[in-house]
C-alpha cells in the first residue's frame, strides 16, 4: 500500500508521532470548525503528547491494513496540512468495505483539494485492499459535504438514527455510499 500518492496539486502523506506538531498546529487552527461535526475524545486532545499517540495508534493500524489515514498538503508548501482523508473499520474479505472521513483547514475549502485527495485515494483502496464499498456519514445539515460526496459518485442510501454523540448530543447521519469497480 502506498503511504505517499502526488496528484496535480496535492501530497497525500502517512504520518508518524514524529509529525504530531504539524497535526496539532491543523488541529488547533480549525477546532471552532471541527468541533461541529467530530467529537472530540479526551480532554488533552489539544496536546502534543495526546497527537503523538493518536498518530502512533494509527499508524500501527495502517501497518495491519485496518485503517489509512493521509495528510494533505499543498505541492509548494509540504510542512503545513490542509486537510486529511481517512478510510477507517477497513473490513476484508467478505465485506470489503471501510468508513470515509475527511476534514480540510477553513483556508482551503473550496477549491476542490478534499475531492482531488478522495479522487486519487479511493481508487489505490480499491485496487491495493480489494476495498469495495465506501461509506460515508455526514449530518443531514452539512450541504458542502454531501455535495462533495454527491459529485465523487455517492450514492444517498438514508438516515442513521442517533448515530454519534458530538457535543454530548446524539445527532442523526445520512448514509451515502460508493461503489468501487474494482
Amino acid at each position: 500500500m502506498k503511504f505517499e500518492i502526488n496528484t496535480e496539486r496535492l501530497d497525500l502523506r502517512v504520518l508518524t508521532k514524529q509529525n504530531a506538531d504539524m497535526v496539532l498546529d491543523f488541529y488547533i487552527r480549525n477546532r471552532d470548525i471541527f468541533e461541529k461535526y467530530e467529537p472530540v475524545i479526551g480532554d488533552d486532545f489539544y496536546t502534543l503528547a495526546h497527537q503523538q499517540k493518536i498518530l502512533d495508534f494509527e499508524y500501527q493500524n495502517i501497518l495491519k491494513m485496518v485503517m489509512m489515514r493521509y495528510w494533505i498538503f499543498e505541492k509548494d508548501n509540504p510542512c503545513q496540512i490542509i486537510g486529511t482523508v481517512s478510510y477507517r473499520n477497513i473490513v476484508r474479505p467478505i465485506y470489503e468495505s471501510c468508513t470515509v472521513g475527511y476534514k480540510m483547514d477553513r483556508d482551503y475549502t473550496n477549491r476542490g483539494y478534499c475531492s482531488e485527495a478522495l479522487a486519487n485515494s479511493i481508487p489505490l483502496l480499491a485496487k491495493e485492499l480489494g476495498i469495495h464499498r465506501f461509506e460515508a456519514l455526514i449530518l443531514p445539515d452539512n450541504d458542502p459535504s454531501i455535495h462533495m460526496v454527491e459529485k465523487l459518485g455517492f450514492k444517498f442510501e438514508g438516515i442513521l438514527r442517533d448515530k454519534i454523540i458530538i457535543n454530548g448530543e446524539r445527532l442523526d447521519h445520512c448514509m451515502f455510499s460508493y461503489l468501487a469497480n474494482n
